[in-house]
């Protein structure tokens, strides 16, 4: 198995991009600048507009040497939320349900990587909210991945 390294948990971000690209649908309706690291500030000149995917990559930990290891087992949570306007609301559990389809069907990307899929879920229903005076759907789903992180 591929070992993690710090370099590896830095381009999360971009192998969970490219496996929700890697999806006809997402691709059309998701540009590449539609899925972001951090969250868009709305007003801005550089907002891409809706809907958008943000993929928050998870905490870079130091990991201590114990007793001569040389790798240590460790679990990662990557937070997904995506965003859709409220007149778009009726498409959001199609595009919800091919999210978790083609998340859980990357297992070999993530292998290739160092990653083991544990699981993909969606973490309850969209809350409904406004931003800015904007009508947003908001949906959060969790990535569940682990690997050998060399220490």
């Amino acid at each position: 198995m591929v070992q993690i390294t710090n370099t590896t948990q830095l381009s999360t971000f971009s192998i969970i991009k490219s496996i929700i690209l890697s999806n006809a649908t997402f691709a059309a309706k998701f540009k590449g600048s539609n899925i972001l690291e951090f969250e868009p500030k709305l007003k801005s000149q550089s907002f891409c507009g809706f809907p958008y995917i943000v993929v928050n990559i998870p905490d870079l930990d130091d990991i201590e040497e114990y007793l001569g290891d040389k790798v240590r087992h460790k679990e990662f949570e990557v937070e997904i939320t995506m965003v859709m306007e409220y007149i778009a609301k009726d498409n959001y559990a199609s595009y919800a349900s091919n999210l978790i389809t083609v998340l859980d069907s990357s297992d070999s990307t993530l292998k290739a990587n160092g990653y083991n899929l544990v699981k993909v879920t969606a973490d309850g229903t969209p809350d409904l909210q406004t931003v800015q005076s904007k009508e947003l759907v908001v949906g959060s789903f969790s990535l569940l991945l682990q690997g050998e992180v060399a220490v």
